[in-house]
């Protein structure tokens, strides 16, 4: 996990079973982005689990923000290639 923030205090390590098929999208996700599968899974877990807010924090703030280099027409094609389109 050597591509976290520097702001993290501390670290923990954490092992995750996933089906063959998941480990092989998230292989090749993170192989399209140039980073490891662990840096990714790292990623998705820190995207999808809520940190505690204070309660005048606004949460809908920032809940469209994509990756940098992901492009609407990246999320058409995607999209398209899942049989949504």
């Amino acid at each position: 996990m050597t591509s976290l923030p520097a702001t993290i205090g501390h670290v923990s390590e954490l092992r995750v079973v996933v089906s063959q098929e998941v480990a092989e999208r998230l292989a090749s996700e993170a192989a399209d982005r140039g980073t490891s599968a662990e840096d990714l899974a790292a990623e998705v877990l820190s995207l999808h689990t809520p940190k505690q807010q204070d309660h005048e924090q606004l949460g809908f703030i920032n809940i469209g923000t994509a990756r940098p280099g992901f492009s609407a027409r990246e999320a058409e094609e995607r999209l398209e290639a899942e049989g949504f389109g």
